[in-house]
């Protein structure tokens, strides 16, 4: 009697071990949307964290260095992370000291349906991201929002999830 395996049981063992690698990759893909998701929301939630201190010190929303000069970004309607001559508002926030580093889009878009968006003025702002896998409760964000431009940048719809005061 012969020891071994014969050719069909190696083709079951090789075709189970591909459909767990599959299942196991397919898991692995939407677990790190979901990471990416949190972490979009939670880089929302500490720029408006950053826009309050800031505003408790200066009065405005619109970042400027000391409070004085020229404006980051363009001036309060503009991509987050887009340098406008000055720089951008993240930069700003960071360079006032109210974030320890320029907050940055996982995916590293500074500008597009991907990046973070922001509307500000002196008593208000806005600020937008792309959720990939929105819930119901992600996309009524954009409803409880003052400004209502999110579609403006970047694409009809692309932004779904937004925070404000």
């Amino acid at each position: 009697m012969r020891k071994g395996f014969t050719l069909i049981e190696l083709l079951v063992v090789i075709a189970i071990i591909g459909i767990l690698s599959a299942v196991v990759l397919a898991s692995l893909t939407t677990t790190r949307s979901k990471a990416r998701d949190a972490a979009r929301k939670n880089d929302l939630h500490s720029i408006q964290t950053a826009l309050e201190m800031y505003y408790s010190i200066c009065g405005t929303y619109v970042v400027k260095l000391n409070c004085a000069g020229s404006a980051y970004g363009s001036g309060g309607i503009g991509w987050y992370n887009y340098n406008y001559g000055t720089g951008s508002v993240g930069k700003g926030l960071a360079d006032n000291g109210l974030t320890a580093k320029e907050i940055i889009e996982p995916s590293g878009a500074i500008t597009g349906a991907n990046a973070y968006m922001l509307t500000a003025n002196a008593t208000r702002y806005t600020i937008w991201a792309t959720i990939e896998n929105p819930t119901a409760d992600d996309i009524a964000t954009l409803s409880k929002c003052y400004f209502t431009n999110y579609n403006y940048y970047g694409g009809a719809g692309t932004h779904n999830y937004c925070v404000s005061n």
